[in-house]
C-alpha cells in the first residue's frame, strides 16, 4: 500500500469513527435501551430484532401505500438498501463502474414508482426533459441502464439473485 493510500485509509477511518461516535452520542437513550434488551437475552436478541424489522416493514408498506401485488415484498429490500446495492454491483459488472451508483438509484426510484402504480415502467430515459441539455436530447441518459429495459425485468433480476435462481440479465 502506498503512503497516499495509507493516509487516505487513516483519514477515512478517523471520519468513520467520528461519525459512529456522534451517532451513538446523539442516540444514547436508544443505545441504552437496545443494550438492555441484548443484555437481558443475548440468545434471543436477533429474533427480537427480526421481529422488529418485520413490524417496521409493515409500517413502511402502510405509509407508502403499495397495492398488493406479486412484487410487494421488494419494498423491504428497497428500505434496507439491499435492492439498490444489488443493482449497483450488477451495473458495475455489466455496464462498467462509470455512473453505476446513478443507475442503481434510478432503478430503485423507478421500481418504487412502479410498485406504487402497480405497473411495469420503462427504465429508458433520454435528455428530452433536461432543459440544461441543448443537443443530443434523444441520446440515452447516463443514469438510464442499457442492459435492463423495464421495472418488471429489474425486479425479476433481483428475485432471481435473492432467491438463488438462475440469473440471465440480458
Amino acid at each position: 500500500m502506498s503512503k497516499f493510500e495509507e493516509q487516505l485509509k487513516t483519514l477515512i477511518d478517523v471520519i468513520s469513527e467520528g461519525f459512529t461516535k456522534e451517532v451513538i452520542e446523539e442516540n444514547q437513550d436508544v443505545v441504552l435501551k437496545v443494550k438492555s434488551i441484548y443484555d437481558a437475552d443475548p440468545k434471543g436478541f436477533f429474533d427480537k430484532l427480526k421481529s422488529a424489522r418485520l413490524r417496521l416493514n409493515t409500517v413502511i408498506e402502510s405509509v407508502i401505500d403499495i397495492p398488493n401485488q406479486k412484487n410487494v415484498y421488494i419494498l423491504e429490500h428497497i428500505a434496507s438498501g439491499l435492492y439498490e446495492h444489488f443493482f449497483r454491483q450488477l451495473m458495475e459488472k455489466v455496464e462498467g463502474p462509470s455512473c453505476c451508483a446513478d443507475k442503481s438509484r434510478y432503478i430503485t426510484r423507478v421500481s418504487l414508482k412502479a410498485l406504487k402504480e402497480n405497473k411495469n415502467l420503462s427504465l429508458y430515459e433520454d435528455y428530452s426533459k433536461c432543459e440544461e441539455i441543448k443537443e443530443d436530447k434523444e441520446r440515452q441518459a447516463y443514469w438510464s441502464p442499457e442492459s435492463i429495459e423495464n421495472t418488471d425485468k429489474a425486479m425479476e433480476l433481483f428475485w432471481n439473485w435473492y432467491l438463488l435462481r438462475e440469473c440471465n440479465y440480458k
